[in-house]
């Protein structure tokens, strides 16, 4: 569970670095939330390959985890985009302000949801001892 917690918080931190650099180039052709938006949903997709495969080495097809981790980051995306929106409403010159806060509580919501439902298929099979990539054929070791 520690290394989980770690991949995590690694795996969070390259996310975030592709949202901020894609924001940061965007802001500067498009409207703030269309930059917020778009930066928003390339980081998804690379979080999603990240927390499904290095972070909870999960290798087992699963549709209702995509439509789930779908489903929660179309809410992020929508938390994200609306409090970079007031933040900057507020005031206006603010980027990073606005960027870091909503960031920042978009991670405490996809996290608690991530951990606790996302996911939650690997945590029940960790409870039991059972690790990702056993009794299956996967040329992955299980770690």
């Amino acid at each position: 569970m520690v290394k989980e917690m770690i991949r995590f918080t690694i795996a969070g931190t390259i996310v975030t670095v592709v949202d901020f650099s894609i924001y940061y180039v965007l802001f500067h052709f498009f409207p703030y939330n269309v930059s917020k938006g778009a930066s928003f949903v390339c980081a998804g997709i690379v979080g999603y390959l990240l927390y499904k495969y290095w972070t909870f080495k999960n290798i087992h097809p699963s549709h209702t985890e995509v439509l789930r981790y779908v489903f929660i980051n179309s809410l992020a995306l929508g938390i994200n985009v609306f409090i970079n929106h007031r933040v900057l409403s507020h005031w206006p010159g603010a980027v990073l302000m606005a960027l870091i806060t909503a960031t920042s509580l978009t991670c405490l919501f996809t996290f608690i949801f991530f951990k606790c439902w996302v996911f939650k298929v690997s945590l029940i099979a960790e409870k039991r001892g059972i690790k990702s990539g056993e009794n299956d054929k996967s040329p992955y070791p299980a770690t």
